[in-house]
């Protein structure tokens, strides 16, 4: 491995004890308020508490050089644009429901220094160059923030923006590209899935010297990634790209592997002989500019899953599912489908979502059915990630009667 791979490495080190940091900030409860309120260096959005403000905007504004601005769920959405112009860390209580809506940009970054993590961006955008974050700026960090459900617009924008880094962020069902970078250098995106767009999933122009590692890129509507009039020097390795009608373009040849493992490419045909988990044959970055060298047979990072399928009485069926793995499950699809030929009640039979986070030995409710009402055989099939599960009854009015399990 060389010098500059080091570097890169050394700098996603420092990136994850950042991480870690602000998780403890985020994960902050309503019942520590109190203690909180005693450090004259926090303000507070949303709640009943005395003195907390009510729009995130008049915080930062009344903000400091390193506050921490904690934003809490009670009074989600936030209809704001919200423009920071301090060094700040604008913390939300829950990347799952404390949401900011409505307007062009969510959130816009024109100063160095600042961390924003733990939101949703959801109904967000109108036309050209419409972001979720949109970051001028310098030394920012951008993490575990759900870029969801919006309209046209980009999930992160780094426009002339370097030193960034943009960590375990999902960004999905939005109408244009999800992380874009243009005349941004020196950036390290990390761990971000990124599924379901309308444009690239990731795309750079004119920026060189980026670590990508760790991202997921799935069903984009152009390329799964985009590197274009670039200076070739950039570093994509561990990424997954799955199932994007071009998984990725280089017109100018950067490098696609750390010297010994590579990316997972879902369109990549080749054999693994010795079972070493890396392809025999480079696969060819289209541009023929450049090859993966070292191929991943599966998806990097696969997590461990259990799913359950148990009956609620005798009357409806509970699914559940387990980490039984040893690291964090982070931005799994998940999706559940009940077929039954005279099933009544429930009307909906199918259900999907997003698996946020689940730490190892961690269990969730996925979906709950109290009651079936109706006759014949039904099926009950479950997926999250790559696992699944299923489970086949004879429902006979309000009885569930499972025949395997």
């Amino acid at each position: 491995m060389n010098h500059s791979h080091l570097m890169k490495l050394g700098v996603v080190c420092l990136v994850m004890m950042l991480i870690a940091a602000v998780n403890t900030i985020s994960s902050t409860t309503k019942k520590d308020r109190s203690s909180m309120m005693k450090d004259g260096h926090i303000l507070y959005v949303g709640g009943s508490n005395p003195g907390n403000y009510s729009k995130i905007q008049d915080a930062i504004d009344n903000a400091s050089q390193g506050d921490i601005v904690f934003v809490y769920d009670d009074s989600a959405p936030y209809y704001e644009n919200i423009a920071i112009n301090v060094p700040i860390h604008l913390i939300g209580e829950n990347r799952n429901t404390t949401s900011i809506e409505g307007g062009n940009h969510a959130v816009s970054i024109f100063v160095d220094g600042v961390t924003v993590s733990g939101f949703r961006i959801s109904n967000v955008g109108d036309f050209w160059n419409c972001c979720g974050f949109y970051v001028i700026s310098q030394g920012n960090n951008i993490s575990n923030n759900n870029i969801v459900n919006n309209l046209r617009m980009n999930g992160i924008f780094l426009d002339c923006a370097s030193y960034n880094t943009i960590y375990g962020n999902l960004i999905e069902n939005n109408n244009y590209h999800g992380i874009r970078l243009e005349y941004a250098s020196h950036n390290t995106i990390v761990n971000n899935r990124i599924v379901n767009k309308r444009g690239y999933g990731i795309y750079l122009w004119e920026s060189q010297d980026n670590l990508l590692m760790g991202n997921t890129v799935k069903q984009s509507f152009f390329d799964g990634l985009m590197l274009g009039d670039n200076r070739g020097s950039n570093t994509i390795f561990h990424n997954n790209f799955i199932d994007n009608p071009e998984n990725a373009y280089d017109e100018t040849g950067n490098t696609w592997d750390n010297g010994s493992s590579g990316n997972y490419w879902s369109d990549y045909n080749g054999s693994d002989t010795d079972g070493d988990g890396i392809g025999d044959s480079p696969y060819q970055i289209l541009g023929n500019k450049s090859q993966d060298m070292y191929p991943l047979m599966k998806p990097y990072g696969e997590q461990t899953l259990d799913i359950k399928i148990t009956r609620t009485g005798r009357f409806g069926v509970t699914i559940t599912v387990t980490n039984t793995g040893t690291d964090d499950v982070t931005n799994v699809d998940w999706n559940s489908r009940l077929i039954g030929r005279f099933l009544l009640v429930p009307s909906e039979r199918y259900h999907q979502g997003t698996l946020s986070f689940l730490a190892p030995g961690q269990e969730i409710i996925l979906q709950k059915v109290d009651v079936f009402f109706g006759i014949g055989i039904i099926d009950v099939q479950v997926t999250v990630g790559e696992t699944s599960a299923s489970m086949r009854g004879f429902l006979l009015l309000f009885f569930f009667i499972p025949l395997s399990e």
